[in-house]
C-alpha cells in the first residue's frame, strides 16, 4: 500500500508524457515479476520487497489504464468512462479476495500469487495488441527526477506515519521523525512544483476549479467511505456475532449496490451534471450511516437494521467517490488525464488510511454497540462535509 500511494502520481504523470500504454505494460511485468517472486520466496525480507514491486506495478496500471479509457470517449461522456471504470475496479477487488480464499483453502497462499502470472501475461499480450498508445508529449523534458522522489517519499512517509501511529506511538522517535519528514517534504515539493519549468505534478492542472472542489470532497468521502466496509464488518463479526459466511454475505450485497449504481450513475452524470447526482448519492450513504447509528444493536434483525443500510451505503459509494473522480478530470487538458487520475486516487488512499484510523480509534480496545454506533455517526459527519465541498461544483450548463 505504501509502494502504491507513494508511486501513483508519478506513475499517472510519466504515463501522460510518454505514452499510457507503456506505463500500463509496465505494471504489468512488475506484477508478473513480483508475483514469481512471491511463489520463491524464502525469506519475510523477500516477500515484502515482492508485495512492494506489486505495489508499484499497480500504481503504473492504475492511472494508466484511467486515462486511456478517458481518452477513449467523447469529452461528453468523461463521467461514463470514469464510473465504468471504477465499477470495474470495484468488482475484480470484490471477486479477487473470494478466488484467493478458495485457493488458499484448497492448497497454500503462495498459489493465490501465482494466480497473477497467467492473468498478468494476457493483460499485457492482449493490450499490446488492442490498445492504441498515447501520443508522446514532444515538449516533455527530461522528468523531473528530484520532484518525483519528493512527492513519493513525502506520500509515502505521510501514509506510514498514518498507518503505525497508534502501534508505534504518536510520540515515539520513528512518528515524530516521520512528521518532520513529511513537512519538510511537503515544503520543498510544493517549491518545487511552483518552480520548476515541467514539475511533476503540472500548475494548470492545480488552476482548475473542478479539480480542486471534487479532489477535496473525495478526500472528506474518503474517510467515511472505506471506514464504513471495515466497520460494518466489525460490527456483524464482533457485535452481532454473525457468521464469516453471513457476514460476506452482507458486504456482497454492499459491493452488488456499488457496482450497479455506478453502471448507470455515470450516465446520469452526463446528461443532468456531476453535482446533481453526485450530492443525492452522497447524501444516501450519510442515511445509511444514520440507519446503523439508530439500529445498530447487540442483537440486530438482518433484513431491519442492517440490510437498509447496505443498501443505502452501496448505492453511496456507487455514485458518490466514481463521480467525484470522474468531476476532478472533467475540465482538465487531455495531456493530464493520467496524472489527474492518479491525484484522485492518492487522495483516496491518504483519506482512507487516515479515516480507519480515526474509527478504530473511536470504537476503541473494548468495542461494544454504542462505540459503533459513534463510529457511524462519526462516518455520516465526513461525508456531510463532503456533501458541502462538492456543492461548490459548477451545475451542468
Amino acid at each position: 500500500m505504501l509502494t502504491y500511494a507513494g508511486a501513483l502520481i508519478v506513475s499517472g504523470r510519466w504515463a501522460d508524457q510518454f505514452g499510457r500504454v507503456r506505463v500500463l505494460n509496465g505494471g504489468f511485468i512488475c506484477l508478473i515479476i513480483g508475483s514469481s517472486l512471491l511463489i520463491l520466496a524464502p525469506t519475510v525480507p523477500l516477500l515484502v520487497v515482492a508485495r512492494g514491486l506489486i505495489g508499484v506495478g499497480a500504481a503504473m496500471a492504475a492511472p494508466a489504464s484511467l486515462g486511456i479509457a478517458i481518452a477513449a470517449w467523447p469529452a461528453e461522456r468523461r463521467a461514463t468512462a470514469v464510473t465504468i471504470w471504477s465499477s470495474t475496479l470495484a468488482l475484480s477487488s470484490a471477486v479477487g479476495p473470494v478466488i484467493g480464499g478458495f485457493v488458499i483453502e484448497l492448497s497454500s497462499w503462495r498459489w493465490a500469487f501465482a494466480l497473477n502470472i497467467p492473468i498478468g501475461i494476457i493483460a499485457l499480450i492482449w493490450g499490446v495488441r488492442v490498445l492504441p498508445e498515447s501520443d508522446r508529449d514532444p515538449n516533455a523534458r527530461r522528468p523531473d527526477l528530484v520532484g518525483s522522489v519528493l512527492i513519493t517519499g513525502t506520500t509515502s512517509g505521510l501514509a506510514l506515519l498514518i498507518v503505525k501511529g497508534n502501534e508505534w506511538g504518536w510520540s515515539s522517535v520513528g512518528i515524530l521523525v516521520l512528521i518532520a519528514l513529511t513537512v519538510v517534504g511537503t515544503g520543498f515539493l510544493v517549491r518545487r512544483v511552483m518552480h520548476h519549468a515541467d514539475p511533476v505534478l503540472p500548475r494548470p492542472l492545480l488552476a482548475v476549479p473542478s479539480f480542486r472542489v471534487a479532489i477535496s470532497s473525495l478526500f472528506l468521502f474518503g474517510l467515511g467511505f472505506f471506514s464504513s466496509m471495515l466497520m460494518v464488518v466489525l460490527y456483524l463479526d464482533e457485535i452481532a456475532n454473525y457468521s464469516t459466511v453471513r457476514t460476506g454475505f452482507g458486504i456482497s450485497v454492499l459491493a452488488v449496490m456499488a457496482f450497479t449504481t455506478a453502471n448507470f450513475s455515470g450516465r446520469l452524470a452526463d446528461r443532468f451534471g456531476y453535482r446533481r447526482v453526485a450530492i443525492p448519492g452522497m447524501c444516501l450513504f450519510v442515511c445509511g450511516c444514520l440507519w446503523l447509528y439508530q439500529n445498530a444493536g447487540s442483537n440486530p434483525t438482518f433484513f431491519i437494521d442492517v440490510f437498509p443500510a447496505l443498501l443505502l451505503l452501496g448505492l453511496g459509494i456507487g455514485s458518490g467517490p466514481t463521480l467525484l473522480s470522474a468531476a476532478s478530470v472533467s475540465e482538465v487538458d487531455p495531456g493530464d488525464f493520467s496524472v489527474a487520475g492518479a491525484v484522485a486516487q492518492t487522495s483516496r488512499q491518504l483519506s482512507g488510511a487516515i479515516g480507519i484510523a480515526l474509527a478504530v480509534a473511536i470504537i476503541g480496545g473494548s468495542a461494544d454497540p454504542s462505540s459503533f454506533r459513534a463510529a457511524f455517526l462519526f462516518l455520516a459527519v465526513v461525508v456531510i462535509a463532503a456533501v458541502a465541498v462538492a456543492s461548490r461544483l459548477r451545475p451542468a450548463s
